[in-house]
């Protein structure tokens, strides 16, 4: 089972857990139980089943080192076993990326109040790039990407070069996505403006099927 303290949906299947408690343990054979949990978000409890599940498939070996402790060592089986689930682990994420992609869009075309041609996204995060590339795979053209950080302004980022928003009413979008998890509110509230030059909002952090349907209750609960 998963810590309590972890927040994530995300939960990993038993074959990644062992996947990356054997990783570990290659790294350092004095790791502890304790601190295998606290990096695979797991109880103490679950990783020993873990270990001694590894131990019984011959893929982890044990020595005593006094009466109290023990250090652990992967055997010469794990490389191909690491080599196998890194493979499947690779075609599972690749499959993730593509379901990602195609929520996300849905997401943005569930605000939009009509067809997308040109959009401008804003932000330059993971959330921002499977934005990007999920609106560049539906033929929406990403006109330019917002940086909320000032320093990144004229760097090049997913063949793109970062852009201040002061320029965004200026290429005329049909919409701003805002693909932020933080500061999504504050840079939405800035961007307010570009409504009465017939530009659209659209925000990615929003799951609220009534502001889904009017991003403008967003900004106005916000600004409340």
């Amino acid at each position: 089972m998963r810590a309590k303290n972890s927040q994530s949906l995300y939960i990993a299947a038993p074959k990644l857990n062992q996947l990356h408690i054997l990783k570990d343990i290659a790294a350092d054979p004095d790791i502890t139980q304790a601190e295998l949990a606290r990096r695979c978000l797991l109880s103490v409890a679950m990783v020993n089943n873990y270990m001694k599940e590894l131990c019984d498939r011959g893929l982890l070996e044990y020595r005593r080192k006094n009466s109290k402790t023990f250090s652990y060592f992967v055997t010469d089986s794990w490389n191909e076993v690491i080599e196998t689930t890194e493979r499947e682990l690779l075609l599972e994420m690749s499959v993730l990326l593509g379901q990602a992609k195609k929520q996300v869009y849905e997401i943005i075309m569930s605000q939009a109040h009509g067809r997308l041609r040109r959009v401008v996204l804003y932000g330059t995060g993971l959330l921002a790039e499977i934005a990007f590339h999920a609106l560049e795979s539906a033929k929406v053209s990403v006109m330019g990407i917002c940086s909320d950080n000032p320093a990144e302004i004229g760097q090049e980022w997913c063949g793109r070069e970062l852009i201040n928003s002061s320029q965004i009413r200026y290429m005329a979008p049909d919409a701003v996505v805002v693909a932020l998890l933080q500061r999504s509110d504050e840079v939405s509230l800035e961007l307010t403006h570009l409504y009465q030059y017939g530009i659209e909002l659209i925000r990615l952090d929003c799951i609220s099927p009534e502001i889904a349907a009017n991003p403008g209750l967003a900004l106005s609960s916000t600004a409340l």
